[in-house]
């Protein structure tokens, strides 16, 4: 031991120096406050909505704010810059918006976010009580390094290299059965995260995180994009942006036009709908406001990025400048410019500041077009915006995760959120894009105009999404089944709004081409950007008027609305069958008949067209299963028809001769059912794939098909699409909208419609094949469930007794003299299974 530290033991020791006091003195010199410049000191700077310094050598930021920028809202917003879908990410993913507010603490600065939703008329006096049982949240609460001068500076690496200000991993359901099998990425590992890169603004500052998870030993392997399941990697940008100080006006939503909105509660309205929701749009206003027609002071700019194929640049910007046609019937010109992103651009295209048309190349393609906005949460004003389109929906790659001709009962697409609603039109463009390639017996479509019309189709129903606009599921009832074929009279307008997820038209057998794809803006998308864009009178009153003259015309041809929260794309969701995915004209089960017969026709010709010399059978396989599924696809379009009910959305005092709901007519409900019994139910469906299962083999890679069977599965393929059919046709929700719209109009009734349905599933015995077979048992097994025997049934009195009626039908069914082994044998079971039924 040293001298030194002896004297210093014994000093203590003898109670020379007070320990305590020592310590005391030693807290306090290193207590010593700081001054910002001496936190700032050889740290980088970066100036602008708040200021960020870097430390060069340990990468720590230091976050300085002025104390005027305390108790004032800014928007929060996160967005996926790289990611896998996996782990529910994927690149440019609008993941969350919301606003915060920087508050004091003594000491500390908490980071509050609280909802706006809820309004209150300042001059009620409930409005005292506006905070009352609603909950903020703190999601950060960081100590105070320093203060001076009005600056207050405060350490942030722990808040981004946390989850506090977003969730970054997958939200988790503790009642998920099948939690267990699926990718998880694990804990967040805060000392392999880091920050990135940053970005400052006067009106914004980015911040790009790189999370890294870890999982030791994950059980669940995820996809190849995943390198190594132990570590995953996803890279999030935390935005901050300051409200805009500007003149705008929100607009107000309405139930006849679709825009995503701001919902807001009027909380002391006596209204009985005390909403004033707004619509989301961007801030347009005319440089000569006396004008009819006017430039925008401030044009809405849209860059290419410098990732998107030459070739396609051209189609791309004319597709975006077609929205400038519907903007014109609105009051502006140019109101949409276009330009192309340099190759030594010094931006990046997830900058906020700059609204980018961006293409990626994806193992697992979650989408093929996706176009969010940021709004302003308070306003519904537009701040910024991308589109993501995917290079995948320009080829001929088979995109999900299993073959119908393998047992496949649906397309498995990649995992996202939940929550997420994204746009799938891309998914629809693919499989489109295919069937146009097996029409063009495997030529290069690369350089054919149908190819130009989907991608034209595709980019302009996604910057429809950034101007504000929802799906338009409806939107395809505007032409007949005839018409739709004919050029002269489309004119690249197939449907009322490219917001539809319609099918590429491709004409019947003996019919003349007409358009492909819908290559501009239909006449609700010029309705729909009249009401949200054209300029606002200066009075209250005449504004309310002019608007409520613009939305009197819903009824109007062409002007039919429907989105997502009405469409019927899943058994017994919805009424409307008009509002639909996949369908096409205003006679859709005509439309889909006409699809059935083409898909089934080419199905004959695969042999033929889709076998290359020297080349595997990957082609037909592939081509097969896109056919199978545009025809699965137009049976369940036909399905939604029975029992369906027309939805209108009018204003009392409009049209009173036009009711809300409108039972579908007997007439149509009927050729539906005769379209399913010939085109899905009859023995002989698809009778043309038969001489392709000899040939419908999937090209070996390695050992990737170990453990799994190679043959084409053809019983549970088509059994797969009737039991699709079925879900929708016996759903209870159906069965029960039969016998209510019987009160009031419906004239194709519960017994009648069954009686048909079981007549067109058990056919002659003599007909009747092994996938009839299949199939009867099927619905034997489904009429035992709904009627209850054995097994409660949440199905209503009417529809149990409706089954129980059909399976004494059945009973009853007498086998024919000469009936061969199969029809003897099938008809023993069906009865075992019913008697055994009726007995427990």
């Amino acid at each position: 031991m040293k001298i030194s530290t002896i004297a210093l033991a014994l000093t203590v020791a003898f109670g020379t120096v007070n320990p305590a006091l020592a310590a005391d003195k030693k807290n306090d010199k290193e207590k010593k406050p700081q001054t910002i410049e001496s936190l700032i000191k050889d740290k980088t700077a970066f100036s602008g909505l708040f200021n960020l310094y870097l430390d060069e050598k340990t990468g720590k930021n230091l976050m300085v704010i002025n104390a005027a920028q305390l108790d004032t809202p800014f928007v929060y917003f996160a967005h996926t810059v790289d990611g896998v879908t996996d782990a529910g990410h994927f690149r440019g993913s609008y993941r969350e918006t919301k606003l915060i507010e920087f508050r004091r603490h003594f000491n500390r600065i908490d980071i509050i976010s609280k909802t706006p939703r809820f309004l209150f008329d300042e001059n009620s006096a409930i409005a005292r009580a506006s905070e009352a049982n609603i909950s903020e949240a703190v999601l950060a609460s960081i100590d105070i390094e320093t203060e001076e001068n009005g600056q207050i500076a405060f350490n942030v690496d722990k808040l981004f290299l946390s989850e506090e200000l977003h969730k970054v991993s997958p939200w988790t359901n503790p009642d998920d059965k099948n939690a267990k099998k699926r990718f998880n990425v694990g804990k967040l590992d805060d000392k392999k995260s880091r920050i990135i890169k940053n970005r400052i603004y006067d009106n914004n500052l980015d911040v790009v995180v790189d999370y890294v998870f870890s999982n030791s030993n994950p059980s669940v392997r995820g996809s190849d994009a995943v390198s190594d399941a132990r570590f995953v990697s996803v890279k999030v940008q935390h935005s901050f942006v300051a409200l805009p100080k500007n003149s705008y006006q929100p607009r107000y939503d309405d139930a006849r036009i679709g825009y995503f909105t701001n919902q807001f509660d009027n909380m002391t309205s006596s209204d009985w709908a005390p909403y004033q929701d707004v619509i989301k749009r961007w801030d347009l206003q005319k440089k000569d406001p006396s004008a009819a027609l006017s430039e925008p002071v401030k044009p809405i700019t849209w860059w290419i990025e410098n990732t998107t194929p030459v070739e396609w640049r051209d189609t791309i910007k004319a597709a975006v400048l077609d929205w400038n046609t519907s903007f014109e019937k609105a009051g502006f010109k140019n109101a949409i410019e276009v330009k192309i992103q340099p190759d030594d651009a010094t931006w990046d295209a997830g900058d906020i500041n700059y609204n980018v048309l961006r293409w990626t190349s994806s193992p697992r393609p979650p989408f093929g077009g996706y176009g969010p906005a940021l709004a302003n949460p308070l306003t519904g004003e537009i701040l910024g915006s991308d589109i993501m389109l995917e290079f995948v929906f320009m080829r001929n790659r088979w995109i999900y995760d299993s073959l119908f001709s393998q047992g496949a009962s649906t397309l498995s697409e990649a995992p996202l959120e939940s929550n997420q609603l994204n746009c799938s039109l891309g998914h629809q463009l693919q499989q489109n894009i295919m069937l146009a390639n097996t029409l063009a017996s495997g030529a290069d479509i690369e350089q054919k105009a149908i190819l130009a019309e989907g991608l034209r189709q595709l980019v302009l129903h996604e910057v429809g999404h950034t101007l504000g606009l929802n799906h338009n599921m409806k939107a395809s009832i505007m032409w007949n089944e005839k018409d739709i074929h004919n050029k002269t009279k489309t004119q690249g307008v197939l449907t009322g709004s490219v917001m539809d997820y319609s099918p590429v038209n491709v004409a019947p057998r003996g019919v003349k081409q007409g358009d492909f794809f819908q290559t501009k803006p239909g006449p609700y998308d010029d309705w729909a950007i009249e009401y949200g864009y054209s300029a606002a009178l200066n009075d209250v009153a005449a504004e309310q008027a002019r608007l409520e003259q613009i939305l009197s015309r819903s009824n109007q041809h062409g002007l039919a609305f429907g989105n997502d929260a009405d469409d019927m794309r899943s058994p017994g969701r919805h009424i409307d069958p008009r509002v639909m995915i996949g369908d096409m004209s205003s006679n859709a089960v005509a439309y889909a008949n006409d699809r059935m017969e083409l898909v089934d026709s080419l199905l004959g010709e695969l042999i033929s067209k889709a076998r290359i010399q020297g080349e595997s059978h990957q082609q037909l396989l592939i081509s097969a299963n896109n056919l199978f599924g545009q025809y699965r696809t137009q049976a369940g379009v036909i399905s939604r028809f029975i029992g369906g009910v027309y939805v209108e959305r009018n204003v009392v005092g409009t049209d009173d001769s036009v009711k809300p709901f409108t039972p579908v007519p007997a007439e149509i409900q009927k050729a539906a059912m005769n379209t399913l019994a010939k085109k899905v139910f009859a023995p002989e469906t698809l009778a043309n794939m038969k001489p392709l299962y000899n040939y419908m083999q999937q090209q070996r890679r390695g050992f990737n098909h170990y453990g799994k069977n190679e043959d084409p599965q053809v019983h549970s393929m088509l059994l797969n699409m009737q039991k699709s059919v079925l879900d929708q046709l016996l759903h209870k929700n159906v069965l029960t909208r039969i016998s209510d719209t019987a009160l009031y109009g419906n004239q194709y009734s519960l017994s009648e419609f069954m009686n048909d349905l079981t007549s067109s599933i058990f056919v002659p015995a003599k007909t009747a094949n092994s996938m009839s077979h299949n199939l009867q048992i099927n619905y034997v097994e489904r009429l035992i469930a709904i009627a209850g025997l054995g097994k409660a049934s949440s199905y209503d009195n009417l529809a149990r007794a409706g089954a129980l009626a059909q399976l004494h039908a059945i009973i009853d069914l007498s086998t024919p003299w000469g009936a061969n082994q199969d029809a003897k044998a099938q008809k023993a079971y069906v009865d075992l299974l019913i008697e055994k039924a009726l007995k427990s």
